[in-house]
């Protein structure tokens, strides 16, 4: 009765079937799209307008597209300069390297004015209304000078290989996002580099006040008191003493105050971190690297590396004349170079640990960009397995002191950024949103000099506050009320000193009379400047006993501007005293004017186009220009990058 029953109401029961898996794959399809699509139709959504440039409406998804797109064209041009610059390449081709991948790239310029994990809205607004700035003016890069830019390269070493692991390991993939981001990244460095060739002009007498800063010259004889040297003196300290130190400071940080005291609590976070150790994936990492690798690598740096040189042999004094004569016909000697199969191991082991490091940092970049999807914060112990991943979970609350000492991640980086103090920003933004991560968030991947991967998450924070009683920094503030005293002595001493050497006229009669020491100082400019990576840097001049004090130099040219004979140089900071007496003074050479002419031009423009050029990229004068009006508060969401799969390169 039922099975004939079925046998007359197939049809009806197959239509059922299929309206039901429909049904199942409709209702799976909407739960995976439900987040996104709530997000299309929400007011957070990308459509949604955060601002206006120019009269023109910005969505959300503009602004993050282009944050993430020339974030990605600076860290993939940073990927290409360490990969293509080696040592036995030229210093021309070094140069070419260099300029073709970082010296074409606006991303150290934006990142140090961003300074966070996650960039500032107003920030982003203001490269983003630059950017149309310079295509408005007709800056804006095409693909076909990117391409240009790709064939350079290739010259230079790159292939296809490198470009499409740049795309895979920098840009995850979204080849279409980086291309674009290029092309923008592009166009900002060129209409930087117009302003700095149009902006700034150096003139007759800039110049002239240069050339007497970097030609005058003194020489000086000095005397150094230190506070260490009367620590000895400085005998008990009354209790009223450190009681009315501390309640003076009580309220700054260290070194904050103005006299450098400050017994204020600092900054303490909890932090756990998973770290991926190179040497757990040597044994995965060794079938990748060939025997051919090892030849390339041999070939490629054969003479930075595996050159022997030749001792020099001392001819004898008496050499026969002819030979002498012929010497410059001779031929070098052939370069030798240790054997290939005598280095193979080496090459291979150096190999496998950098292989071994790259797939360190790749797991755990996985684990953050997993970890990054969870709604809810998950237990880091889980992407750890003990040997490979480990899960490291810091007792405590720490300071950035006490970050700086732990072991491994202590010395990790990330670009520029250092573990302690992306750490330590959670807690003096904390609530503000502008910390380059929150509470409770992964971090970027880190490394240490040794290849190990880190990413970590603070667990808690404690503010800085004032300690609640004189009992919990009373040895700072005992030591610190010695220092002062004992720096009160050495400034007394220094004013006896010069007084003395007035009557006696001579700093070296006075100092032999109090048991101190004089040492002089050679000749020395304001400043020093040298060249260093194709531009000059300047640097003041390192004084005997002294070392490098700006402050002194300009008190001993100041000296000598005055037509005083000694001077007396107090350095709270540095808890010294020093009296300088004049010996000499030079003053700027007029025939080296003409000669040292291009070098004063250079560092007079160079100094007037980056003022310039600072009123040009300030974000206010930028929105001002644009007519940039945010329409969010500061608390919204910060611009995000895209994860939508892009066209290949």
């Amino acid at each position: 009765m039922t099975l004939s029953f079925f046998r007359r109401h197939r049809k009806a029961f197959m239509v059922l079937m299929f309206a039901a898996v429909i049904s199942m794959v409709f209702f799976m399809s909407w739960r995976a799209m439900w987040e996104t699509l709530g997000e299309w139709l929400s007011s957070s959504g990308p459509r949604r307008v955060v601002a206006t440039i120019g009269g023109r409406a910005v969505r959300a998804r503009e602004e993050g597209e282009f944050y993430a797109g020339v974030k990605l064209a600076g860290q993939a041009a940073q990927w290409l300069q360490l990969t293509l610059d080696s040592p036995d390449k030229s210093p021309d081709e070094r140069r070419l390297v260099y300029g073709y991948t970082l010296g074409m790239t606006a991303w150290p310029i934006i990142a140090q004015s961003i300074k966070a994990e996650r960039a500032q809205r107003d920030t982003v607004l203001a490269w983003l209304a630059l950017y149309k700035e310079a295509c408005r003016l007709g800056f804006d890069a095409s693909e076909a000078q990117v391409n240009a830019r790709f064939e350079q390269l290739k010259g230079l070493g790159m292939t296809d290989v490198h470009l499409a692991r740049v795309a895979d390991d920098v840009a995850g993939g979204r080849r279409g996002l980086l291309m674009e981001g290029f092309r923008k990244d592009m166009t900002l460095v060129a209409y930087i580099n117009w302003l700095s060739e149009t902006l700034g002009a150096a003139v007759e007498p800039e110049m002239r006040r240069e050339f007497t800063r970097m030609d005058e010259r003194v020489k000086v004889r000095l005397v150094t008191l230190e506070v260490g040297d009367a620590l000895d003196q400085v005998k008990d300290v009354p209790e009223d003493a450190l009681e009315t130190q501390f309640g003076k400071y009580r309220t700054f940080l260290a070194g904050k105050s103005p006299e450098g005291y400050g017994y204020r609590i600092p900054d303490k976070v909890a932090i756990e971190y998973l770290v991926a150790d190179p040497a757990g994936f040597e044994k995965e990492a060794e079938p990748q690297v060939t025997g051919d690798d090892v030849r390339a690598y041999y070939d490629a740096n054969r003479e930075s590396e595996f050159r022997i040189e030749e001792e020099k042999k001392d001819e004898p004094a008496s050499a026969d004349k002819k030979d002498a004569e012929n010497a410059e016909d001779r031929k070098p000697p052939e370069p030798t170079y240790r054997p290939f199969d005598e280095v193979r191991d080496e090459i291979r082991k150096k190999l496998v640990r950098r292989e071994a490091q790259l797939r360190a940092r790749q797991r755990l970049n996985e684990n953050v960009a997993e970890i990054r999807t969870m709604r809810k914060k998950p237990e880091l112990g889980i992407w750890a397995d003990g040997t490979v991943v480990r899960h490291v979970a810091v007792e405590g609350r720490h300071t950035a002191e006490d970050l700086a000492k732990l072991e491994g991640i202590a010395q990790a980086m990330r670009e520029t950024d250092a573990f302690p103090a992306c750490a330590l920003a959670v807690v003096e933004l904390v609530g503000q949103d502008k910390a380059r991560i929150a509470v409770g968030e992964i971090s970027d991947v880190f490394t240490d000099p040794d290849g190990a991967a880190y990413a970590f998450r603070v667990t808690a924070v404690e503010a800085n506050h004032e300690p609640a009683a004189l009992g919990e920094v009373r040895d700072k503030v005992m030591a610190d009320v010695r220092r002062a005293k004992a720096f009160e002595l050495i400034r007394d001493q220094g004013k006896r000193l010069l007084e003395d050497a007035s009557a006696k006229k001579s700093l070296e009669t006075a100092a032999k009379n109090a048991g101190l020491q004089t040492v002089e100082s050679e000749l020395f400019p304001r400043e020093r400047t040298i060249p260093y990576g194709g531009r000059w840097v300047t640097f003041p001049p390192s004084l005997p006993k002294v070392g490098s004090s700006p402050l002194v130099v300009a008190e001993c040219f100041r000296m000598a501007e005055e037509g005083r004979q000694r001077t007396l140089v107090t350095l709270a900071d540095r808890q010294m005293v020093v009296a300088a007496e004049l010996i000499e003074r030079k003053l700027p050479r007029e025939a080296a004017f003409d000669t040292m002419r291009p070098l004063v031009a250079q560092r007079v423009a160079s100094r007037l186009v980056q003022t310039a050029i600072g009123g040009v990229l300030d974000t206010g004068a930028v929105q001002r220009r644009m007519t940039v009006v945010a329409e969010i508060s500061d608390a919204a969401p910060e611009p995000r990058e895209t994860d939508e799969e892009d066209p290949g390169l």
